[in-house]
């Protein structure tokens, strides 16, 4: 494990970047995100990193023949959102170990974070129905599109296609 100190509220913790349009559904009765779409924001941050890192690996010729399990997600709420609007949600790797990694994520609204998470997510071999040791390309990957080294250096990208 990376020995730093991450503060999970700074946008400049987090290295890999993707944004999500609010939408009505989104909402509860008291017209605030429901809490339940934060899970749907993260789960698409990380996604799209796990998709990036699959192209990654796939352009420099390698394969991709598993996929990625969510073992564990906590979830801290922090302020409310609010309807019409975007969030913006940031993501940083602090770990990669045999099988799983460590995902940071942060979720912030027009100048503050509303959210942050800490997950667990596991590399899995769809075929055996079992967690396998994440891949020497895919592991450089990762580490390369979100990994805590980076987001020191307080780069800020959006990476949407």
């Amino acid at each position: 494990m990376v020995d730093i100190e991450f503060d999970s509220k700074n946008r400049v913790s987090y290295r890999y970047w993707s944004r999500e349009i609010l939408r009505y559904a989104d909402l509860d009765p008291l017209g605030h995100v429901n809490n339940n779409a934060y899970g749907f924001y993260i789960e698409n941050a990380r996604t799209k990193l796990f998709h990036a890192a699959d192209r990654a690996v796939l352009s420099a010729g390698g394969s991709v023949e598993y996929d990625w399990v969510l073992r564990r997600l906590e979830i801290d709420y922090l302020r409310e959102v609010r309807f019409p609007g975007e969030v913006e949600t940031g993501l940083t790797c602090s770990h990669i170990g045999n099988s799983s990694m460590i995902l940071h994520v942060g979720v912030f609204g027009s100048g503050f974070c509303a959210a942050t998470s800490i997950g667990v997510s596991v590399c899995f071999d769809v075929s055996a129905r079992v967690a396998m040791r994440v891949p020497d390309d895919m592991r450089q990957a990762i580490w390369d599109l979100a990994g805590v080294e980076q987001s020191e250096r307080g780069g800020e990208k959006f990476n949407d296609p």
